[in-house]
């Protein structure tokens, strides 16, 4: 019996191993299969429709058209591999979630590449695998979530009233698939668990009823997970999560999952410093591969439920930007305040941008205030000693932009200004490229100015009666040693 448990342990320890190593492997070679035409998030249908016909000439590759979107863009079945076990992997539902989308073009390269070819031949051998990407190329159009007719695809899968959410279930119908994998965007705000990590991944096998069963087909998908957990902690522990298991009736994963298709959801969070997700575009690539490499060799038949019981769901306990310890008065008293701020994008309206949907501007608002030590911020300042005061109007009227292009900010700065004023009622937009706010007309009122909650970030800090930093629409800038960078302000209509 001793025996018999330490030849298995050795024998799970050599698969684990083997698995790391490839994972490695490709962690460490990743630049030699990445896309480098597609390395800004809001790319378009049209950037990889180029992409997709150069696979149609390449033999190992299968291109089928699959269906058109709302607006007549065509929506791409792309195959590979002569292998019993089907796997079905669709990416974009969701128009502003394009990481995987990514990760599936270097993945296309991946196998056009010279390199693990044994790997490759194998792999092949045993499994087909189908590929939809970008699902709804209409939201990616204007980089938004829904489609053209406004509805959430991943709300469609019974109903089926769009064209997108149709052709994804006559594709699902005809596959049959064993596995399928759900590739989303979530928001960069979700921690892992209740800790400062962000979750860079998170993983579901999605329910099937709302009692949360476990039948054979979940459970394939949870010890798959498994795995892929215990393979991606080598390259970011602490910063994988379980995105919330509610059952969702009207969605694809879960419907995927209770007809038959064994389902992992994967969702692209944050990580710091990787704006366009650069970095979890490699983690995905890592990871679906990694994924093949078990279907085909069972591997994750050897895993446990447990693992996958152990991951900790995602939380929300990260913000854009977190000031600690600053000293505040108000109300004719002085205490210790803790500032949160969140910087969301928004998109300009598609009459207003040269190329819609690649355009946007960042809009901040103050998240809490108060005692802030449980959550994080991806910029996160300890100003113990300093104080914070609202930014000012500077009380001049100036007659154009160029005016105010030809000011010292680093002198308006330091006089305590995060606000100008501009005579002028002729400016219908949201935002200035201008690293400080402009007011129409008329100068804030002292609600508009004030550090209060949803308001915009606009603050100024001082240490011994100097300013050290200014916050104009929530970033930061030191003023002392000229770093970090105002990427827009705001115009206060």
């Amino acid at each position: 019996m001793l025996k018999t448990l330490f030849t298995l342990l050795l024998i799970n320890g050599s698969i684990m191993a083997q698995d790391l190593n490839f994972a490695n492997r490709l962690y460490h070679e990743y630049e030699n299969y990445k896309e480098q035409s597609l390395t800004k998030r809001r790319f378009k249908h049209a950037d990889i429709v180029p992409l997709i016909e150069q696979l149609k000439n390449k033999n190992i590759f299968t291109v089928k058209k699959a269906g058109e979107s709302v607006e007549g863009r065509a929506i791409n079945l792309i195959s590979i591999g002569t292998g019993k076990t089907k796997i079905f992997l669709w990416s974009q539902m969701h128009g502003d979630e394009p990481t995987a989308t990514m990760a599936l073009f270097d993945i296309f390269n991946f196998f056009s590449d010279s390199s693990f070819n044994d790997f490759k031949k194998e792999l092949l051998r045993k499994v087909t695998i189908y590929f939809m990407p970008m699902v709804n190329p209409d939201g990616a159009e204007v980089y938004e979530r829904r489609n053209i007719f406004n509805i959430d695809l991943n709300r469609d899968a019974v109903k089926q009233a769009t064209p997108e959410a149709q052709v994804l279930k006559n594709t699902f119908d005809s596959l049959k698939a064993d596995f399928g994998f759900n590739l989303h965007d979530q928001s960069t705000r979700y921690s892992a668990g209740n800790s400062f990590k962000s979750a860079v991944l998170s993983f579901l096998a999605p329910t099937i009823d709302y009692e949360k069963s476990l039948n054979p087909v979940r459970e394939k998908a949870i010890k798959l997970i498994s795995e892929l957990y215990k393979t991606l902690s080598d390259f970011i522990p602490g910063h994988i999560a379980k995105y919330t298991d509610e059952f969702e009736p009207r969605a694809f994963g879960d419907n995927f999952q209770k007809w038959g298709t064994s389902t992992i959801l994967i969702e692209s969070g944050g990580w710091k410093n990787d704006p366009e997700k650069q970095f979890i575009r490699k983690l995905n690539f890592i990871a679906m591969l990694s994924a093949f490499k078990s279907i085909a060799e069972r591997t994750y038949e050897e895993e446990s439920v447990e693992t996958y019981d152990s991951i900790p769901f995602n939380e929300k306990y990260i913000m854009d930007v977190v000031l600690r310890n600053l000293k505040i008065k108000n109300y004719g008293r002085e205490y210790l305040i803790d500032i949160g701020i969140n910087l969301d994008e928004v998109n300009l309206p598609a009459d207003k941008q040269g190329s819609k949907g690649k355009e946007f501007y960042y809009k901040s608002s103050v998240e809490d205030l108060g005692d802030l030590s449980v959550f994080f911020g991806y910029e996160d300042y300890d100003l113990k000693g300093m104080e914070v005061i609202p930014g000012k109007t500077l009380k001049k009227k100036f007659d154009s932009i160029k005016q105010i292009e030809k000011l010292n900010l680093n002198d308006l700065y330091k006089d305590g200004y995060t606000n100008v004023v501009l005579n002028s009622n002729k400016i219908d937009r949201e935002y200035t490229s201008l690293p400080v706010n402009i007011s129409l007309n008329s100068y804030l009122s002292g609600k508009d100015d004030e550090i209060k909650l949803e308001k915009p970030a606009n603050f100024i800090i001082k240490k011994d009666g100097e300013i050290v930093y200014v916050v104009v629409n929530g970033f930061v800038y030191n003023i002392k040693n000229q770093t970090g960078e105002i990427k827009n302000g705001l115009i206060y209509h």
